[in-house]
């Protein structure tokens, strides 16, 4: 383990992430490094900011300028950089993709604060006295840029899990103790090191194979309710009444309403797989199920730097 003297924190918008940060850091004499404070120090450094700026906004775009790209990572790393070295308090880095710039630092602590889309509608509207219509729309255009910011910018998601030592779900924590989970991580002076495996399952039923428990413990991360194995539709049925064929699908997502079944097996075997999904729509018009194929399903699996689990 290594001494911690910089913790990044990334936060889904529309949450109180920034201000119980802010606090955390007044208690522990640290220091809150924003977008704001990254500009003025480039600034000083004669750097063209605004040009900065205008670039940043055009990510929206898709527009890869890679030039720009690698010349604003460099800047925002280094600034930083040169903080921890001139400092002894602890910083805490807003956004700017802290998670990735210093993904390799072992000084490094990497914080998640998440919550799930009612909460943070709730919450805005409250704060600006929003309608709750209006609120999710300006939640859904940020969470879009953001999106696109990281896509363009780390060619990465923001939410794999691999990225962070502790994510904490805002709607189930007041901020008091959210606080506290941060102090505590700040007095432990150390970087622990967490593993993908160690993220807890609601449950934890006998998976036919690993892809299905690494598949569980995403939806876990995302706070999605999921449901493994949970029914079984007859197919066919000889003349005595008895099932012959059924399938059982690997997952049912209750929010969606959706069934979700995995499979990196064999063209041979995957027809196979096909026709009882193809019977299963002829039978049950109004289940909704969706598979994912093997290459499909190994991309989803590798955004969250998950690889050969078969």
């Amino acid at each position: 383990m290594n001494k911690i003297k910089l913790i990044t924190v990334s936060r889904d918008f529309g949450t109180d992430a920034d201000e119980i940060v802010e606090r955390v850091a007044k208690k522990v004499n640290g220091e809150i490094i924003n977008k704001q404070k990254i500009l003025n120090q480039l600034k000083e450094k004669n750097i063209n900011v605004e040009e900065l700026i205008k670039k940043e906004k055009e990510l929206i775009f898709q527009r890869k300028d890679k030039e720009f790209i690698e010349n604003y990572k460099e800047y925002i790393k280094k600034g930083i950089t040169e903080i921890i070295k001139e400092k002894d308090s602890i910083l805490f880095l807003l956004g700017r993709g802290g998670q990735f710039l210093f993904k390799d630092e072992d000084h490094a602590f990497h914080l998640n604060i998440f919550a799930p889309l009612e909460f943070r509608i709730k919450y805005l509207a409250q704060k600006y006295l929003l309608p709750e219509e209006k609120a999710f729309e300006i939640i859904r255009e940020k969470d879009f840029e953001r999106e696109i910011f990281y896509n363009v910018m780390f060619g990465n998601n923001w939410k794999n899990p691999y990225l962070y030592n502790l994510a904490i779900d805002r709607s189930a924590f007041t901020p008091s103790e959210i606080e506290d989970m941060i102090l505590r991580i700040v007095e432990k002076k150390e970087v622990p090191k967490i593993l993908f495996e160690q993220i807890p399952l609601p449950t934890k039923p006998n998976f036919a194979n690993k892809s299905e428990e690494e598949f569980a413990k995403i939806l876990s991360f995302y706070q999605i309710k999921w449901e493994y194995e949970p029914r079984t539709f007859p197919l066919e049925w000889d003349s005595e009444g008895n099932i012959i064929e059924s399938f059982t699908p690997d997952f049912y997502l209750p929010d969606f309403d959706l069934y979700i079944e995995l499979t990196l097996q064999k063209p041979r075997v995957m027809s196979e797989k096909l026709k009882k999904i193809k019977k299963l729509k002829e039978l049950y018009p109004n289940v909704k199920i969706k598979l994912f194929y093997g290459k499909e399903y190994e991309k989803l699996l590798a955004k969250f730097g998950i690889k050969e689990i078969r």
